[in-house]
Protein backbone atom coordinates (compact mmCIF):
# COMPACT_ATOMS: atom_id res chain seq x y z
CA UNK A 1 0.00 0.00 0.00
CA UNK A 2 1.19 3.48 -0.82
CA UNK A 3 0.73 5.97 2.05
CA UNK A 4 0.07 9.68 1.63
CA UNK A 5 -1.62 12.68 3.23
CA UNK A 6 -4.28 14.47 1.16
CA UNK A 7 -5.97 17.80 1.76
CA UNK A 8 -9.60 17.88 0.58
CA UNK A 9 -11.77 20.96 1.10
CA UNK A 10 -9.31 22.28 3.69
CA UNK A 11 -9.24 19.02 5.72
CA UNK A 12 -6.25 16.62 5.92
CA UNK A 13 -6.68 12.84 5.52
CA UNK A 14 -4.25 9.91 5.93
CA UNK A 15 -4.73 7.69 2.87
CA UNK A 16 -3.30 4.29 1.89
CA UNK A 17 -3.85 3.15 -1.68
CA UNK A 18 -3.47 -0.49 -2.76
CA UNK A 19 -2.45 -1.86 -6.14
CA UNK A 20 -3.98 0.43 -8.76
CA UNK A 21 -3.50 -2.25 -11.44
CA UNK A 22 -6.26 -4.43 -10.02
CA UNK A 23 -9.94 -3.68 -9.65
CA UNK A 24 -11.34 -2.84 -7.24
CA UNK A 25 -8.52 -0.86 -5.59
CA UNK A 26 -8.42 -1.06 -1.80
CA UNK A 27 -8.20 2.45 -0.29
CA UNK A 28 -7.89 3.16 3.43
CA UNK A 29 -8.90 6.68 4.56
CA UNK A 30 -8.23 7.50 8.22
CA UNK A 31 -8.67 3.85 9.24
CA UNK A 32 -11.78 3.10 7.14
CA UNK A 33 -11.41 0.77 4.15
CA UNK A 34 -13.13 1.32 0.80
CA UNK A 35 -13.09 -0.64 -2.47
CA UNK A 36 -12.82 1.75 -5.43
CA UNK A 37 -13.49 0.68 -9.02
CA UNK A 38 -11.49 2.92 -11.34
CA UNK A 39 -12.71 4.07 -14.74
CA UNK A 40 -10.65 3.75 -17.92
CA UNK A 41 -10.39 7.48 -18.71
CA UNK A 42 -9.76 10.50 -16.49
CA UNK A 43 -12.53 12.49 -18.23
CA UNK A 44 -15.08 9.64 -17.96
CA UNK A 45 -17.50 8.88 -15.11
CA UNK A 46 -16.30 9.11 -11.51
CA UNK A 47 -15.04 5.93 -9.83
CA UNK A 48 -17.55 3.74 -7.98
CA UNK A 49 -16.82 3.65 -4.25
CA UNK A 50 -18.08 0.95 -1.88
CA UNK A 51 -17.38 0.80 1.82
CA UNK A 52 -15.78 -2.42 2.99
CA UNK A 53 -16.13 -3.81 6.49
CA UNK A 54 -12.73 -3.64 8.19
CA UNK A 55 -10.83 -6.92 8.38
CA UNK A 56 -8.17 -7.10 11.07
CA UNK A 57 -4.85 -8.93 10.64
CA UNK A 58 -5.47 -10.00 7.06
CA UNK A 59 -2.48 -8.97 5.01
CA UNK A 60 -2.24 -10.10 1.42
CA UNK A 61 -3.23 -9.28 -2.11
CA UNK A 62 -6.81 -9.27 -3.34
CA UNK A 63 -7.83 -11.57 -6.18
CA UNK A 64 -8.92 -9.69 -9.30
CA UNK A 65 -12.64 -9.56 -10.02
CA UNK A 66 -14.00 -7.32 -12.74
CA UNK A 67 -17.60 -6.11 -12.69
CA UNK A 68 -20.07 -8.99 -12.36
CA UNK A 69 -17.52 -11.60 -13.48
CA UNK A 70 -17.78 -14.75 -11.35
CA UNK A 71 -14.10 -15.70 -11.70
CA UNK A 72 -11.44 -14.57 -9.23
CA UNK A 73 -8.14 -14.04 -11.04
CA UNK A 74 -4.54 -14.06 -9.87
CA UNK A 75 -3.06 -10.62 -9.06
CA UNK A 76 0.57 -11.59 -9.83
CA UNK A 77 2.57 -14.41 -11.42
CA UNK A 78 3.87 -17.15 -9.16
CA UNK A 79 3.63 -20.75 -8.01
CA UNK A 80 0.68 -22.05 -5.96
CA UNK A 81 2.05 -23.15 -2.57
CA UNK A 82 -1.27 -23.87 -0.82
CA UNK A 83 -4.99 -23.78 -1.61
CA UNK A 84 -7.05 -22.52 1.32
CA UNK A 85 -10.60 -23.04 -0.02
CA UNK A 86 -12.87 -25.99 -0.80
CA UNK A 87 -15.69 -26.37 -3.29
CA UNK A 88 -18.97 -25.10 -1.80
CA UNK A 89 -17.24 -22.96 0.85
CA UNK A 90 -18.80 -19.54 1.53
CA UNK A 91 -16.23 -16.74 1.50
CA UNK A 92 -16.34 -13.13 2.63
CA UNK A 93 -14.19 -10.25 1.39
CA UNK A 94 -10.73 -10.70 2.91
CA UNK A 95 -10.90 -14.52 3.25
CA UNK A 96 -7.78 -16.33 2.01
CA UNK A 97 -8.00 -18.18 -1.33
CA UNK A 98 -4.45 -19.45 -1.71
CA UNK A 99 -0.79 -18.78 -1.00
CA UNK A 100 1.53 -17.97 -3.92
CA UNK A 101 5.31 -17.96 -4.07
CA UNK A 102 6.48 -15.04 -6.15
CA UNK A 103 10.08 -13.79 -6.33
CA UNK A 104 11.02 -16.12 -3.43
CA UNK A 105 8.36 -14.60 -1.17
CA UNK A 106 5.02 -16.08 -0.14
CA UNK A 107 1.96 -13.92 -0.75
CA UNK A 108 -1.54 -14.58 0.54
CA UNK A 109 -4.28 -14.01 -2.07
CA UNK A 110 -7.62 -13.00 -0.58
CA UNK A 111 -11.18 -12.42 -1.77
CA UNK A 112 -12.09 -8.90 -2.89
CA UNK A 113 -15.83 -9.64 -2.51
CA UNK A 114 -17.98 -12.37 -1.01
CA UNK A 115 -19.18 -15.49 -2.81
CA UNK A 116 -19.44 -19.28 -2.69
CA UNK A 117 -16.72 -21.42 -4.31
CA UNK A 118 -18.24 -23.11 -7.36
CA UNK A 119 -15.03 -24.48 -8.87
CA UNK A 120 -11.30 -24.41 -8.03
CA UNK A 121 -9.20 -23.70 -11.13
CA UNK A 122 -5.71 -24.24 -9.63
CA UNK A 123 -3.61 -27.04 -8.12
CA UNK A 124 -0.76 -27.02 -5.63
CA UNK A 125 2.67 -26.51 -7.29
CA UNK A 126 1.01 -25.06 -10.42
CA UNK A 127 2.61 -21.99 -12.01
CA UNK A 128 0.14 -19.17 -12.67
CA UNK A 129 0.33 -15.88 -14.54
CA UNK A 130 -1.19 -12.57 -13.53
CA UNK A 131 -4.82 -12.75 -14.63
CA UNK A 132 -5.03 -16.56 -14.50
CA UNK A 133 -8.29 -17.86 -13.00
CA UNK A 134 -7.98 -19.07 -9.39
CA UNK A 135 -11.56 -19.93 -8.47
CA UNK A 136 -15.06 -19.59 -9.88
CA UNK A 137 -17.70 -18.23 -7.50
CA UNK A 138 -21.48 -18.22 -7.55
Amino acid sequence: MKRMRLKVNGEWYSVEVGDAYQSPVEVNVDGETYLVEMGAAADGPLPTVRRQAPKVDQPGLRGITEGDERVVRCPLPGKVVAIKVTKGQELEAGDEICVLESMKMEQSVRMAKSGTVKNIKIKTDQSVNAGSPLIEIQ
